[in-house]
């Protein structure tokens, strides 16, 4: 029988094969940019908040062009199609997160099925940058959200480039 002595460098290893794993196995891991340009010359990046009420940039600004296409980040339903703040956006529902995307004119309406890529509408203006962009945001479910401090928001590019995230080693060991 074989006996394994956990060690600091062990337990390292594990979680990084770990954390592996999970980036490219999660259902539904096929992600894609919404823009067929990628992530090229990010307006601004995602920044995270000190507490799920303070002040940061909860998604990413795109540089875009009025009436181009916008694509379906993953696999999921169509959860809503409005105006937030005077601004047309749609959101959509998949198994693990929701994503936003604003100023969009959609091309979808609440309850339609769409797979990563398909186009759900069109950058429309205004937008709030000093450009015309594209604001993606990711989040988790609410109730998923660890506690009452925890902000649920992801950063879109690495949940889109499946970058692992690891909490600082020591949380995790005694």
């Amino acid at each position: 029988m074989w006996r394994f002595r956990l060690t600091r460098v062990s337990a390292r290893l594990a979680i990084g094969v770990v954390a592996a794993l999970l980036a490219s196995g999660l259902p539904g891991g096929n992600w894609v940019a919404p823009l067929e340009s990628g992530f090229a010359g990010v307006l601004q990046g995602f920044e995270r908040p000190v507490d799920r009420f303070g002040s940061g940039h909860r998604g990413v600004d795109l540089p875009a062009q009025a009436g181009q296409q916008v694509r379906s980040i993953g696999s999921g339903v169509v959860t809503f199609v409005g105006e937030v703040a005077g601004t047309p956006s749609v959101t959509i529902e998949h198994q693990r997160v929701r994503s936003s995307y604003l100023p969009v004119r959609p091309q979808v309406s609440i309850g339609d099925r769409v797979q990563a890529g398909t186009i759900i509408g069109t950058v429309a203006t205004p937008a709030h940058c000093p450009t015309t962009c594209l604001h993606l945001g990711v989040r988790r479910p609410a109730w998923d959200s660890r506690d009452a401090e925890s902000d649920p928001y992801l950063d879109p590019i690495a949940w889109i480039n499946r970058t692992p995230v690891l909490k600082p080693l020591a949380r995790l060991l005694p």
